[in-house]
């Protein structure tokens, strides 16, 4: 029987069926205008839509619908299309974020405008408006969509704001707060010591990577030795550490900002690789930004600079929904494929994690303790996200114990070292999990660009320039099931659970070398030769014995969707399928929790909202395993990351 199509819009306080809504009096201008289609759209769907409307379909509305801007002529001709269920003007209502606030004035605004918006005028017309001190950021330059911040000292001018043609959204500027080497060991290997490091004894040390570091407040002091360089000591292409430094006039140096920025990638000047207070990734290279923008431009900046890795160890303050720091993240993420967003999970006892690190495409980050004691967590707030129930945290780093950069305590000025644990913010903080992630990407990404896969071993003629998809999936391919926890009333127990997501970093279990029990296959898709709807692509891989366990990870980065399914932001769905030599299949999270292992011929539902997808077997069946990822809702092209580890030929 063919399931029944909800055609509900799933915006605003309550869904509602667009056919239900009055049309709206004809306009000689442009308006937003949601088209509900039918069906899902195939590809040649899509092409013949924008080459004979000239739609643009890159803002979904669950169901079935996007926001687009269209005058009442190009209504009519695409009203009558044999795809399309009905068009309406969207609300003006509809785009007010509700989390503007109820009270109180100025309020702070970033209004989205249309791709096809005159800035100079819209400028000209949030003014008329009521709005002052406009600026305009044309972010189509950077393939985003253009904003105007401004100020609006009369809250009954918000309609009238929302109703100007070009507004797509508005919402308010949020404040932001913080979530406050033997840890880079411990996400390695599981042990420290003398062959903790069993990456970083393989030569991976973050060469020739970039990491983006971007703090809400404060900034680093190139003084300490883990920053510095000799004899030219200014940020730029020549300094052996610091590639780009942004902060505003003003800004102090921050116990939070030396401290993150060295778990990452900081190294004493000269004695390099020695210092036992060494970031992860050592070797790597930073840029650092105090955040003064949005953080789509941001991200950019950072990418302009040559990061690949960007860390973000804040959250949006009290603030639980997919936003437009969420938004911003996947935009960014869905664009840039070569790019990996880390973002800190909120601490304990907040109530919920926030953007960033909620979006799609980032990866939230919970705290786990020190070695010994790296399977208990110890800072971090349970997921999943409201109202979607995506799963967020998505994985752990050490987060506790930590020893790092700190501010200058003398009140000499010159060249200092100064390490240790925190002496005025969080010792367990998920803000110092997340750069250790963010290190770990880097000697994954450095394991491909050096041409260590297949073979293991550094093969400089062979390089492979992974997706963000591919490194987050080794990352949550190599993680192990977190067992304790050190937080009152949040537990751990099962596999994998709203608090630890899918567990702790073991980068060994997953990244493969001469002489490893586990082998690593990988399949990375870019979205040119991604996924179309229902189409399905099929690999093999050879299981030669059953001692290991087999472990399947499934990665998408998924697209950004319209700013009013922030109730509802998933777009692509994809779904991981598995059989066995014997037959036998498997589905992506269809995981009996108590075990932690995949349920064999499970019939558990599409998962719908995640865009990772997990196969767990123990003692698997020795012979020729079938892997296939199907595009069931797709849009356009869906690239993936599919990564196995296991005793495989």
């Amino acid at each position: 029987m063919t399931p029944h199509q909800d055609f509900r819009l799933l915006i605003g306080p309550e869904p509602f069926d667009p056919v239900d809504v009055a049309p709206g009096a004809l306009a000689p201008g442009k308006k937003a205008t949601i088209v509900q289609f039918t069906a899902a759209l195939t590809e040649p769907d899509v092409t013949r839509l924008k080459s004979a409307y000239g739609l643009v379909l890159d803002r979904l509305i669950p169901n079935l619908a996007y926001l687009e801007r269209l005058d009442d002529a190009t209504v009519a001709k695409v009203r009558a299309d044999f795809l399309v269920r009905t068009c309406t003007a969207l609300d003006p209502a509809l785009k007010l974020a509700p989390w503007i606030p109820a009270t109180g004035t100025p309020l702070e605004l970033i209004v989205t405008l249309f791709d096809d918006t005159d800035l100079a005028a819209a400028r000209t017309s949030l003014t008329a408006a009521g709005a002052r001190d406009v600026q305009v950021l044309d972010n189509r330059e950077i393939g985003a969509h253009p904003v105007a911040q401004c100020t609006l000292d009369d809250r009954a001018a918000l309609p009238l704001v929302a109703a100007l043609d070009d507004v797509v959204w508005v919402a308010p500027e949020q404040a932001t707060v913080d979530f406050n080497v033997e840890a880079a060991q411990t996400i390695q290997s599981g042990g420290v010591g003398v062959h903790g490091g069993t990456i970083w004894d393989r030569g991976l040390h973050g060469e020739g990577q970039v990491i983006d570091i971007i703090e809400q407040d404060g900034t680093i002091d190139l003084s300490h030795c883990f920053f510095a360089d000799d004899p030219v000591n200014i940020p730029g292409p020549a300094h052996r550490k610091v590639l780009k430094l942004t902060s505003k006039a003003g800004t102090k140096v921050s116990e939070h900002c030396m401290f993150v920025a060295g778990i990452a990638a900081g190294d004493k000047l000269t004695d390099q690789g020695a210092h036992p207070h060494r970031g992860g990734a050592w070797a790597a290279k930073i840029v650092f930004r105090t955040r003064d923008t949005l953080l789509v431009n941001m991200l950019d900046d950072g990418m302009k600079a040559g990061a690949t890795i960007h860390n973000t160890s804040w959250g949006v303050e009290n603030q639980p929904l997919y936003d437009d720091t969420a938004r911003d993240a996947d935009d960014f993420s869905f664009r840039n494929e070569d790019h990996v967003v880390v973002g800190a999970g909120a601490d304990f006892p907040a109530n919920d994690n926030t953007p960033p690190g909620i979006a799609k495409n980032v990866l939230c980050v919970a705290a786990t303790d020190a070695f010994p004691l790296e399977r208990h967590l110890t800072e971090g707030v349970p997921g999943p996200t409201p109202p979607d129930r995506r799963r967020k945290p998505d994985i752990m780093a050490v987060g506790a114990g930590i020893s790092s950069a700190l501010p200058n305590s003398s009140p000499t000025p010159g060249p200092y070292c100064e390490t240790g644990p925190p002496k005025v913010t969080q010792a367990a903080a998920t803000s110092w999990a997340a750069p250790n992630v963010a290190a770990a990407a880097a000697l994954v990404r450095q394991y491909f660009t050096e041409g260590f896969y297949p073979r293991g071993e550094r093969l400089g003629n062979r390089p492979f320039f992974p997706t963000g998809a591919l490194i987050r999936a080794v990352l949550l391919n190599s993680t192990v099931d977190v067992t304790a926890s050190d937080l009152p009333s949040v537990s751990v127990k099962g596999y994998p659970t709203n608090a630890e997501g899918w567990g702790l970093i073991r980068l060994d279990r997953t990244l493969f070398f001469p002489g490893s029990p586990r082998k690593l296959f990988v399949n990375d898709m870019r979205h040119i030769a991604g996924l179309t709807l229902a189409q399905v692509q099929s690999r093999h891989v050879f299981v030669n014995s059953f001692v290991e366990q087999l472990k399947i990870t499934l990665v998408w980065t998924d697209r950004p969707p319209a700013q009013q399914s922030y109730q509802h932001p998933s777009w692509n769905v994809l779904r991981l399928e598995v059989e066995d030599s014997q037959g036998t299949r498997y589905f992506g999270n269809d995981i009996d929790v108590p075990t932690g292992l995949s349920k064999p011929n499970g019939a558990g539902p599409l998962d719908l909202v995640n865009n990772v997808q997990m196969v767990i077997v123990d003692e698997p069946p020795v012979g020729s395993w079938k892997i296939s990822v199907r595009g069931s809702a797709v849009f356009g092209t869906q690239g993936y990351a599919l990564v196995v580890s296991g005793a495989l030929t």
